[in-house]
């Protein structure tokens, strides 16, 4: 059988397939180098977050612990909540921090906006999480490459860093430990994957006096 045009219905229904093939690859195409892309900026600005923070505790900077609140980078300081009568996580975000000491600029959340959403804590943000006294970890969700949630956690948790931070914030204090305070293991949801910035300063620790 022939349509008026010449062609047989067999091949029109193969031209539509081959045209829905085509649309399929270009599509998924489009989203792979749009992943690509934010990826490639994720890691440009872990970099930059990493060089910043290196600089801004170099040029004498403190970073209190229990201050700067994990997933809020950019947060001005306020809320917080009391432990033995002290504050903490109070200070917003270490990144408003580092700007407003001309460390880095105050608009790299932008490009992460429209970055993947797995993590609904993080929420395209830039974590900040301090490990006792000499190390801290930044990170930030990608799409592809990185590492996932599991190998994330398996690489902080050995290190203990919460006991570490909180041991190390009372003592800054002067307080008592006041025992039976457990820290939970570290629970991620959905199946996100990071890329990481893990900065260690040996024995030179973060100078953390409120």
């Amino acid at each position: 059988m022939k349509s008026t045009s010449g062609f047989t219905l067999v091949e029109i229904i193969i031209a539509i397939c081959i045209i829905g093939i085509i649309s399929v690859i270009s599509v998924v195409s489009y989203h792979k180098l749009r992943e690509n892309a934010y990826d490639a900026v994720a890691k440009e600005t872990l970099h930059q977050v990493e060089t910043a923070f290196k600089a801004y505790v170099a040029g004498g900077n403190k970073v209190p612990m229990e201050y700067y609140k994990y997933y809020r980078f950019y947060d001005s300081p306020g809320g917080g909540r009391y432990d033995q009568g002290v504050k903490v996580y109070s200070g917003g975000g270490i990144g408003l921090a580092m700007h407003k000491a001309n460390y880095l600029p105050n608009d790299l959340l932008n490009p992460l906006k429209n970055g993947p959403k797995k993590d609904t804590d993080l929420k395209n943000n830039i974590a900040f999480i301090t490990c006792g006294k000499n190390k801290v970890f930044f990170y930030i969700e990608v799409y592809n490459g990185g590492i996932t949630q599991r190998e994330l956690k398996d690489r902080i948790h050995p290190l203990d860093c919460m006991s570490k931070t909180y041991l190390a914030w009372l003592a800054e204090h002067g307080l008592p430990y006041p025992g039976g305070y457990g820290f939970a293991d570290m629970s991620l949801p959905g199946d996100p994957r990071y890329i990481v910035a893990e900065i260690d300063f040996d024995n030179e620790p973060l100078d953390s006096d409120w």
